[in-house]
């Protein structure tokens, strides 16, 4: 393996960005865009980036503003700057660019989990037929804190958009995620069903889950969500491109599974003639982390990645 690590500056204008390239040592056959999820950072994924180089991928993958290195250097945690939501998508643009200018000729496929498979979306849609595959994994649908319990409202009018959310906000965005376990020994339990996996997650400092977030971090946050899961996101899809799902039906982010199906049968409404599902019974937010499912969510992803490679 050959790693390189990338800066840029982040559309919020007040980051720096940091990233990596991971190459194979065996002839490239496809470029790989890792996009983590909220409070993590990209090498909580080495598991699966090994995989993926061992198959022959060039994986790109940053940490994003508000997370990983990229906040440990900045100093700001769980907030992308004033235009939030855009900030997100547009950096991951950035980064694909710098892949592509890396990589012009490789098949590019877009991988986000769980907030990063809210900024996948909209990534895929901007990105148009440059892009030969969608894996969207604990893909955020149909999560009814955001859909029906917090006061969007109130929110909107809070008027420091910089000051950290009150709890009650935040609360109501991840209502109900602990609800359904009866083993519960901590707030993150929803991650894994297996304790090692949450207690590596609860102890990684370049995590952050849990950290305050500012006003304009949530609110960003909801309005990606929104963009995201929205009746226009499903025609900005070409219909020829293949797209995975993966998912837990314990998993809260993905309303146990429902969302997951809610997604994939849109898409096949709306004309998409290639859609896979995969639900594991039984697990919660990180199939691609838990020991009982990881083989297998990976050779998922690598039959997707090798489907669309010549």
């Amino acid at each position: 393996m050959a790693l390189t690590e990338l800066t840029f500056p982040s559309h919020n204008g007040r980051d720096t960005v940091y990233g990596w390239i991971y190459r194979p040592t065996r002839p490239a056959r496809a470029v790989v865009h890792l996009i983590h999820g909220l409070g993590e950072h990209s090498r909580r994924y080495l598991h699966l980036i090994t995989t993926l180089l061992d198959a022959g991928c060039v994986v790109v993958a940053d940490d994003h503003a508000g997370h990983g290195k990229t906040a440990m250097e900045s100093g700001f945690w769980v907030d992308t700057g004033d235009d939030g939501a855009a900030t997100a998508v547009e950096d991951e643009l950035t980064l694909m660019a710098t892949a592509r200018a890396e990589c012009p000729d490789l098949p590019y496929v877009i991988f986000g989990h769980s907030w990063g498979s809210m900024i996948a979306r909209p990534l895929a849609a901007r990105a148009g037929d440059d892009v030969a595959a969608l894996i969207l994994c604990g893909i955020a649908a149909q999560m009814p804190g955001i859909e029906t319990v917090v006061d969007r409202e109130a929110l909107a009018a809070e008027p420091d958009r910089a000051a950290p959310a009150a709890a009650g906000y935040v609360e109501a965005v991840f209502s109900g995620f602990l609800d359904r376990y009866d083993d519960v020994v901590g707030p993150t339990d929803w991650v894994a069903r297996d304790r090692d996996v949450v207690r590596d997650h609860s102890v990684d400092p370049f995590n952050n889950f849990g950290a305050p977030m500012s006003v304009r971090f949530l609110q960003g946050f909801i309005d990606l969500y929104d963009d995201a899961n929205s009746d226009d996101w499903y025609p900005q899809i070409r219909d020829t491109l293949p797209i995975l799902i993966l998912a837990g039906d314990q998993d809260p982010v993905t309303n146990f599974g429902e969302g997951a199906y809610h997604v994939a049968n849109r898409l096949v409404a709306s004309g998409h003639r290639d859609v896979r599902t995969r639900v594991y019974t039984g697990f919660r937010h990180e199939v691609h982390n838990e020991p009982e499912t990881r083989a297998d969510v990976e050779a998922e992803i690598v039959a997707m990645v090798e489907r669309v490679t010549p």
